[in-house]
């Protein structure tokens, strides 16, 4: 699927209307100490509801009878996230106009995303790559590829001191004994993000997509991969 516009050198935003809809395959991988595993799954994107600014989208994978959730994304298919109470860009993966060689950066930090975590930053600088043709189950297209390098930065809350008591026999006699664990931080960490988009704008969304998250030595945490099983765009 190729014609002029695709190979024009700027793209345009896209005007996505009520029922288009993609169905991808997608494959979650996930380390752990016994290795990565996988699961592979098909879910199915519909808009629900196209407006000027926004999108709601109803999705759901076809293995199951349960109904579908719904999710709302900026007509962009940027998203938009609260973020210690505010509403904060936390993905923006097409700039559009788009064109080979534009760059632009999200960054955001979130206060106390869980008990033991004080701030998690996370950067993501993005790139247009260019034009490439990508073969995927739905067909070949010619697409437009933005990638994205990352960082992710967790800051600990400080542990508090805590108190264990154990019984020990002296004499015949129980005798309690106390011991107490000084506070503690533990140290920050951090890690590196990576993720690319092939964009189409005949099927106004990507063909493919992979998000890759590292730890700090370069191990895998998790990695969502997505590719066009089939397209329906009005």
């Amino acid at each position: 699927m190729c014609n002029g516009a695709t190979i024009a050198q700027s793209v345009d935003g896209p005007v996505i209307k009520d029922g288009d809809t993609w169905v991808y395959s997608v494959v979650e991988e996930k380390a752990s100490a016994a290795g990565i595993t996988s699961r592979t799954r098909e879910w199915e994107n519909t808009v629900a509801r196209a407006g000027a600014k926004t999108l709601s989208i109803t999705t759901k994978p076809l293995d199951t009878t349960d109904l579908p959730r719904e999710v709302v994304r900026n007509a962009d298919w940027s998203i938009v996230a609260n973020v210690n109470g505010q509403l904060t860009l936390t993905s923006h993966p097409y700039d559009f106009p788009l064109k080979p060689g534009k760059e632009w950066q999200v960054d955001f930090a979130t206060n106390s995303p869980d008990a033991r975590t004080k701030v998690e930053k996370i950067t993501k600088h993005y790139t247009v790559i260019g034009w490439t043709d990508i073969k995927v189950p739905a067909g070949t297209f010619h697409a437009l590829k933005v990638e994205v390098e990352g960082e992710w930065f967790k800051e600990f809350n400080e542990i508090g001191p805590s108190a264990t008591s154990t019984v020990a026999k002296q004499q015949g006699n129980s005798v309690a004994m106390a011991q107490t664990q000084q506070a503690s931080t533990p140290k920050p960490v951090s890690g590196k993000l990576y993720q690319a988009y092939w964009y189409v704008p005949e099927i106004r969304s990507h063909v493919k997509l992979i998000l890759e998250d590292y730890q700090s030595g370069g191990a895998l945490n998790n990695r969502h991969t997505e590719v066009l099983e089939s397209v329906h765009v009005n």
